[in-house]
């Protein structure tokens, strides 16, 4: 079963309804449908253990006999920083670095 609400509420509570909606929301503009919202009942999943999800397929493919380094490295892909937690090593793009990148382009 739906539920049905005006956009005006969906908006204003789009994060409690994102979280925990187990069915489908009906979103409503002047009683005229304007769309719907479909949750994906999934948890959502942290970054620490999607990298430990993918480590263990690692550790599969290598119980295997794959040189899984090499295919790598072949690949060009660096081995060691490849299973890096991305959060750790990432720095947010600024304006002031997306100004350098665009002034860099119009050098060359």
């Amino acid at each position: 079963m739906a539920t049905k609400m005006g956009v005006r509420e969906f908006r204003d509570s789009f994060t409690t309804i994102a979280r925990e909606a187990t069915e489908p929301v009906i979103v409503t503009n002047h009683d005229k449908i304007i769309g719907w919202f479909t949750p994906s009942n999934r948890p959502p999943r942290s970054v620490p253990e999607i990298l430990g999800e993918l480590k263990a397929v690692r550790r599969r493919v290598e119980a295997r006999g794959v040189d899984v380094a090499a295919r790598m490295k072949a690949l060009g892909l660096e081995d060691d920083k490849l299973f890096d937690d991305p959060w750790v090593e990432a720095r947010p793009i600024t304006h002031a670095t997306k100004r350098k990148r665009k002034a860099g382009k119009r050098a060359k």
